[in-house]
């Protein structure tokens, strides 16, 4: 070694400062080459000919602690047990994910936007993917925002806790971030772009230019989970403009990927051009099978139970069926939160297994159990950003209790109103309900007995007979106009069940013909509506005559009858006439005028459109007259 040389190296070293408090004072060309060495309770580091230091207790130090959101880490304490992907659960989702991470070749898409439904397990998806990056040994940040948590619900703390992850990871870093606090104490007061430019981009750069980053394929992974979970849309749609801008020049050591619902302000941030071009998405649709997924998780957690749960002797190894599971499955519709719920709920250590299933499926009475509270809270959270819930309320309670109308059009032309306020009515609610080629699709088969039970949807609830009695009077003033655009029989039928008897209903009744509507299909089913009604003495109607309808009508019943219960209801009862008095039909079936257009509106063929003679003894029934046949379904009371 050269006389007057210092060389340090391996491990820290603890120096003194001689008395005049200088360092190394006699010393001259000293050169140090790595290690760590502490001098005055401050840190100096010495990689690759670069030396930086930091103090023990460096007040920036302790700056940057103060606006770091530990709950927002994939392995912080507040997150204790976070989903994760079942094992052996999608796998297609995280290869997809993990290639677009470690690819080999040119680079294009800088920015991966993993998005989906409500509840569609997207979390569980960044969670898996950090701990996999860990345990490949790729370096990965991460912030988990929640809506709920005030310390990760918002931008504020989002540069800071990358930051502090950042310096974890590559100690060299440690000087440069903690020097932009030194250098303005109040950054954390000004906007994210600068934070993430003195915290992310600079330091990233001097690495870089260093050597501390020499493998060009050396990548590191920031995950923004739940962006759609941060207060404010214009601070979401700030999140990501700005890593756009980071990402833009494609010159840094980084990645990211956001994870998200498909909300509206969150698609428009993601299709501006800046953000297009460097960007991946990656939806979790029908494409990943997340039904055989659901299917896998369900048969697994079943199995634990009956293996690991405290009453696990008293269930047997049939249970549940497989039908219980499918039933399960439907209800999930892709989305792994309303199994993941259902699966807490059944296992829970201190209820039997079988009681809480029963629960779940509505077989046995919840009492003091809440057992969608976690569902429910996502539900409510969602429906409290809606701009116009009135609308949207209305129409859907028209889906619900009127089944299976999606037709937008319709649905405009029956509320007076244009098709695009029905595509806006769901604006904020594309998470749970997607409109799109003119038709309207519920995500969440379980949202239509969350939003008809009051306790569970408290101030969104859709009481079915004051909606059944509002939207059966608007039909009947749709009738009466004449104008049957968007004629729907079967759900004007299935409203109709569940009305009130009111005076207003009873008017529009008492002059409503249901030859001059009804097709052939549906006749009956209107008049056995009626009838209930009356024999519960709700209503006094006078169907008209009319309404007898010819032997055919009960011939093709009577096919349908194979799979459904046929009944049959004596018409004059209805019309006012004495029961057990015979009364010889019309000879010919005469469709009024106009009912064929119908029937090519409604999209419903009268399947015997000839005129058919019949003789009076065919049409004649030894008791109560003449019989119309009526289709009920088997297993339940509701009009199918």
């Amino acid at each position: 070694m050269a006389d007057g040389q210092a060389f340090f190296t391996g491990s820290p070293l603890q120096l003194e400062p001689e008395q005049n408090g200088s360092f190394f004072s006699h010393a001259s060309h000293a050169v140090i080459e790595g290690g760590e060495f502490t001098i005055n309770n401050q840190i100096h580091c010495v990689q690759a000919g670069y030396e930086h230091s930091a103090h023990l207790t460096s007040p920036a130090l302790n700056t940057l602690m103060d606006h770091v959101a530990t709950s927002a880490f994939h392995n912080s304490a507040g997150r204790f047990d976070p989903p994760r992907c079942h094992e052996n659960t999608r796998k297609a989702v995280l290869e997809e994910i993990f290639h677009w991470i470690t690819q080999d070749a040119a680079r294009e898409a800088w920015i991966m936007w993993l998005n989906g439904a409500a509840g569609a397990g997207k979390s569980a998806i960044c969670q898996s993917i950090a701990e996999l990056c860990i345990k490949k040994k790729i370096p990965v940040a991460s912030f988990f925002l929640s809506l709920t948590d005030p310390t990760r619900n918002s931008t504020w703390s989002i540069a800071a806790t990358l930051a502090y992850q950042l310096i974890q990871l590559i100690p060299a870093a440690r000087h440069l971030v903690l020097h932009a606090i030194d250098s303005n104490p109040l950054i954390f007061q000004l906007t994210l772009d600068t934070q993430l430019e003195e915290f992310i981009i600079k330091p990233l750069r001097r690495l870089k230019l260093d050597g501390h980053i020499p493998n060009p394929k050396y990548t590191f992974l920031f995950i923004i989970d739940g962006v759609d979970e941060c207060i404010e849309d214009a601070n979401q749609v700030a999140v990501i403009n700005s890593f756009a801008k980071i990402l833009a020049e494609k010159d840094l050591p980084l990645i990211v990927l956001f994870a998200s619902r498909t909300e509206s302000q969150l698609k428009m941030a993601f299709n501006a051009l800046k953000v297009t071009r460097i960007l991946y998405r990656l939806p979790l649709d029908n494409n990943y099978f997340a039904d055989d997924d659901i299917h896998v998780f369900l048969t697994d957690c079943f199995a634990s139970v009956k293996l690991t749960h405290p009453m696990h002797h008293l269930l047997e190894s049939s249970w549940p069926t497989a039908a219980v599971v499918d039933e399960i499955k439907r209800k999930s519709s892709g989305q792994f939160i309303y199994a993941s719920v259902v699966m807490k709920f059944v296992s829970h250590p201190r209820s039997h297994p079988i009681r809480q299933l029963d629960i779940i499926r509505g077989v046995r009475p919840s009492g003091r159990f809440t057992p969608f509270a976690e569902l429910d809270a996502l539900y409510r959270r969602i429906f409290s950003a809606v701009y116009d819930i009135d609308l949207t309320t209305k129409i859907l309670a028209y889906l619900i209790i009127g089944r299976g109308v999606p037709d937008i059009s319709d649905i405009a032309w029956f509320f007076g109103l244009q098709a695009e306020d029905i595509y806006l009515a769901f604006v904020d609610l594309e998470s749970l309900i997607v409109c799109k080629a003119h038709q309207i699709r519920f995500l969440h088969a379980s949202l239509p007995d969350f939003l008809v039970d009051r306790q569970r949807s408290c101030e969104y609830f859709i009481d079915v007979s004051t909606w059944g009695t509002k939207l059966a009077i608007m039909w009947l003033q749709n009738i009466a106009s004449g104008e049957l655009t968007g004629w729907h029989p079967r759900s004007f039928l299935n409203i109709l069940k569940c009305a009130e008897v009111t005076t207003e209903l009873c008017e529009y009744f008492a002059t409503f013909n249901p030859l001059q509507i009804f097709d052939v299909e549906h006749r009956g089913v209107y008049v056995s509506a009626i009838h209930n009604k009356k024999s519960n003495k709700e209503i006094e109607i006078t169907v008209p005559e009319s309404t007898m309808l010819p032997h055919h009508i009960r011939r093709n019943a009577l096919k349908a009858g194979e799979e459904d219960e046929v009944f049959a209801i004596p018409i004059p009862a209805l019309s006012g006439l004495p029961v057990g008095e015979k009364v010889a039909p019309p000879i010919h079936h005469v469709v009024p005028q106009g009912l064929h257009d119908l029937h090519e509106v409604s999209g419903i063929q009268d399947e015997d459109n000839e005129e058919e003679e019949l003789s009076a003894e065919e049409n004649l029934d030894g008791v109560g007259g003449y019989i119309m046949p009526v289709f009920m379904n088997k297993s339940s009371n509701n009009i199918e």
